[in-house]
C-alpha cells in the first residue's frame, strides 16, 4: 500500500485512523521521539515526510531522510531504522561509548 498522508501512516504503522491531518502528523512526532532509541525527529509537508536522528549534547548535524508520499511502510520503517542507528551512533560516539561499555549494560 502506497502512503500519501500522515493519516495513512499513521494508520500503517498502529492501526489508529484519525480524520485530522494535523492531529495525525502530530501523534506522529510524539511516537517517532518516544518510540525510538535515540528520539528520531519526525517532519511532514505537502512533498512527503522527513526523519532523522537525533543526539543529545551534540553538534552533529543528521542526515535528514527524505521519502515522497506514495511510499511503503518497509520503506519508511528502512528510513527511520537508519536515522535512529545514525542517532545513537553519533550518541555513543561522543560519550565515548565502547563495545565493552555496552556488552556489561546488557548483562545487568
Amino acid at each position: 500500500m502506497k502512503i500519501n498522508n500522515c493519516r495513512e501512516l499513521l494508520a500503517a504503522q498502529v492501526g489508529a485512523v484519525l480524520q485530522d491531518e494535523d492531529e495525525a502528523r502530530l501523534v506522529l512526532e510524539k511516537n517517532t521521539f518516544k518510540y525510538t532509541e535515540c528520539g528520531c525527529c519526525f517532519n511532514a509537508d505537502e512533498g512527503g515526510v522527513t526523519v532523522a536522528g537525533y543526539s543529545e549534547g551534540s553538534d552533529y548535524d543528521h542526515f535528514p531522510h527524505y521519502l515522497k508520499w506514495g511510499f511503503t511502510i518497509d520503506e519508511y520503517n528502512e528510513a527511520l531504522n537508519d536515522a535512529d542507528a545514525e542517532g545513537v551512533e553519533e550518541w555513543e560516539s561522543i560519550n565515548e561509548i565502547t563495545e565493552e561499555a555496552k556488552a556489561q549494560e546488557e548483562d545487568e
